[in-house]
């Protein structure tokens, strides 16, 4: 891995003087402050260690890292600036589909970019089948939603959108109730706190007690259960941006390389997203989990 680092280090000051590459991210998942103190001074190209520094989840963080690398690999040498664009969640597919966004510097789920491929150029799965997994968090003073145990799932209630449809399709399959909500991320977390539902599903945050502190509020995962998100996800590409070809083209070689070298797979577990902590907790939803011969 040495000399990809000396390579990476080589080319920083000449990727640097060329024209940014403008990639989208939603302003309301906006991890720019958390993605600098991350890297800390360093360039994005040497990252080779994706060990959290932060509690919390940083799979957004941790892709922001891989698009760049992959796309360097795979000959795009600008260096990419990222542009923070409010959108709702069909908006920001309009944009990809009439090229006025390149992409997203996030994957995708695949059930959700399904009808939109003709538009859209689609990268090989960068989270696999099964590798997505969600804790059932509720606030930290909810002793009682903490204390449940498995058998006692079916009185436990979830906030979700069912416009997240790969969320709502595993949690329709498992005993708990699922409470509908169309709304942003942070409201249904604000419900949570105010009990007024008792869980929700996010992916497990970094830290010893997998512990998710949301602008001072405390959530914590109910213990020993898990959800399966049953899809996989990718990065997309406008077919309908100018450089939206040539930039797949680099994407698609260079996750290949980030793939073979094991990167992707060692990025995920470094940072917690496949978290060991949680390796033997029970699947709510076993059911949807379906095992090649």
């Amino acid at each position: 891995m040495k000399y990809v680092f000396y390579l990476f280090m080589l080319f920083s000051s000449s990727v640097a003087a060329k024209p940014a590459l403008v990639i989208d991210i939603l302003s309301n998942e906006n991890f720019s402050e958390r993605y600098s103190a991350f890297l800390n001074g360093r360039d994005v190209l040497s990252i080779t260690d994706f060990t959290a520094n932060t509690d919390g989840s940083h799979l957004e963080i941790v892709e922001m890292i891989l698009l760049q690398q992959a796309l360097y690999l795979g000959g795009e040498t600008r260096p990419v600036e990222f542009r923070a664009q409010p959108w709702a969640a069909n908006t920001e597919f309009d944009a990809l589909i009439d090229g006025t966004s390149l992409m997203l510097a996030r994957s995708m789920w695949h059930e959700d970019i399904l009808n939109y491929r003709g538009s859209l150029y689609v990268s090989d799965a960068v989270i696999e089948f099964g590798q997505y997994e969600a804790g059932l968090y509720v606030s930290a003073d909810n002793l009682q939603a903490q204390q449940l145990q498995l058998s006692q799932l079916n009185k436990l209630t979830v906030v979700v959108n069912p416009r997240w449809h790969v969320d709502w399709r595993a949690l329709i399959n498992t005993p708990m109730s699922a409470i509908s909500y169309i709304g942003p991320w942070e409201e249904m977390l604000a419900m949570v706190k105010a009990n007024v539902v008792d869980a929700m599903m996010i992916n497990f945050s970094v830290g010893a007690n997998l512990d998710l502190n949301y602008e001072g509020h405390l959530f914590t995962p109910i213990k020993n259960v898990k959800v399966v998100l049953p899809d996989t996800r990718h990065f997309v590409v406008s077919k309908n941006h100018p450089q939206g070809k040539k930039v797949a083209q680099a994407l698609v070689k260079g996750l290949k390389v980030l793939r073979q070298r094991g990167i992707i797979n060692k990025a995920f577990q470094q940072s917690g997203f496949i978290n060991q902590q949680v390796k033997d907790w029970q699947v709510v939803n076993q059911q949807m989990i379906v095992t090649k011969q």
